[in-house]
């Protein structure tokens, strides 16, 4: 009986343990997931018509070819695109800009808190406006409903979510809806 108490008590250990490491393997996620990136401007196009796209990269930045092939392309479509991470202390102004990209992964459901934060700090109205989040269940995007809600009413938006690493469907969407 003693020796059955043992085994026991050994499994919930090893139990208990690998319950704390998965539970910080996520905290340290989620704080990845919402840190704020340094400011990286980029500027592509020459174009007459001005466009901001503001990315959150993903934690190991698989979805910056995606925001770069996105700005190629709306360069391609006449645009002069300003490229960055969102932050609350940008200094765009988005009434600047005719129009407006915003773009983050989705860890556990969520898109990330600094393009949240910017959205919810900087208001605008009458713009067009593109959102997209890259994620891997493409059946259910509440992240992209959240997302939307943060946008003002009368602007012209479109959603998309589009998997990991797939620019194809992703600049698809963008000469649909960004000319």
């Amino acid at each position: 009986m003693e020796l059955l108490l043992n085994i026991l008590f050994v499994i919930l250990s090893l139990l208990a343990a690998a319950a704390v490491g998965i539970m910080i393997f996520f905290k340290l996620t989620i704080s990845l997931r919402d840190s704020r990136r340094q400011w990286a401007e980029k500027q592509l196009g020459q174009g007459n018509r001005k466009a901001l796209l503001l990315y959150q990269p993903s934690n190991a930045k698989r979805n910056v070819p995606q925001a770069e092939a996105l700005a190629a392309r709306l360069a391609e479509m006449g645009y002069a695109v300003t490229v960055n991470c969102p932050s609350e202390d940008l200094p765009y102004s988005p009434g600047d800009y005719d129009l407006l990209v915003f773009g983050s992964p989705v860890y556990l459901g969520e898109v990330a808190r600094p393009l949240r934060r910017y959205l919810e700090t900087h208001p605008f109205t009458g713009k067009q406006v593109l959102l997209y989040v890259d994620g891997l269940d493409l059946e259910h995007a509440p992240e992209l409903e959240t997302l939307k809600g943060l946008v003002p009413a009368g602007n012209e938006l479109h959603a998309i979510k589009v998997p990991p690493r797939d620019q194809e469907k992703l600049l698809a969407f963008a000469s649909e809806h960004g000319g």
